[in-house]
This record gives structure tokens, sequence and C-alpha cells, in this order.
């Protein structure tokens, strides 16, 4: 579910809610329903004509299932900055910074949540709690 304000051309804001339900099946290591529910707000700021500007905020905090007592959330912080060299092609700044709390399942095993920003790392996901990411780019469209 997602909303959102204008303000004015340069200046909107918008907030999501999401509710994931993990159904147990045959072989998986949750015995019980687990539900995650993210919520999230982004400000965005677009100051000149080549400029795209944002800031965006999420918290996730997963529900009981499996008997974990100290159950894992997620604060996630992300900014962005777009400059758009054409009406095609334009150069991007990300970084993002999540921490991690609590416990989850990895495994089949109750472990530590880790931080893990999001599908650009995940190939790379933290170790510990904390993870602070940077992606810089060229996009251009056909």
């Amino acid at each position: 579910m997602t909303a959102g304000y204008r303000f004015s051309a340069a200046w909107d804001v918008s907030a999501s809610y999401s509710n994931v339900q993990y159904v147990p099946r045959v072989q998986s290591a949750f015995r019980d329903t687990a539900i995650f529910n993210t919520a999230g707000a982004v400000l965005h700021y677009k100051p000149a004509t080549p400029w795209d500007i944002s800031a965006g905020y999420s918290y996730t905090r997963a529900t009981a299932s499996n008997g974990i007592p100290d159950l894992a959330s997620y604060h996630q912080i992300v900014l962005t900055q777009y400059y758009s060299l054409s009406k095609r092609t334009g150069l991007y700044a990300i970084e993002g910074y999540q921490h991690a709390n609590g416990r989850t399942l990895a495994g089949g095993r109750i472990v530590t949540a880790t931080a893990s920003i999001g599908e650009a790392f995940a190939a790379s996901p933290s170790s510990t709690r904390n993870q602070l990411g940077l992606l810089l780019g060229m996009n251009h469209r056909f």
C-alpha cells in the first residue's frame, strides 16, 4: 500500500506499508508462518532541472515464529542523487545504511540478524548488524 503527496514542483513525499508472509512448506526451516511488516517514507527534492535528490527511511519488523524470543528488525536509510546529462542519459549515486537487531533463522538455526541493504548487495551481505553501501553509475535509456 502506498500514498504520496506533492507539495510543489520541487518537493513531494511518499509513504508505503507492506506485509509479507512466509508460509512453511515441506522441508522449510520455518515451522510457523513468518510475517514481516515494513513501513517507509521517501522525501523527494528536484532543486533544478538536471538534479533529482531523495532521502528515504524504512523499518521492518518480524513477528513471532519458531519460538524466536528476540525478533529481527531492520532500520534502513537510503540517499540518492541523479544528475541528468541529457534527455536519455544521467549519472547517479546511491548511499545506503542498514542496522539489524534481534535474531532470525538461517539454515534452520536461530542466529543473530545481520544487515543486507538490498538486491545490489545480495552477493555480499554483512557479517555484522550494520552495512553501508555506495553505488555510482551511469543510466542511459534507449
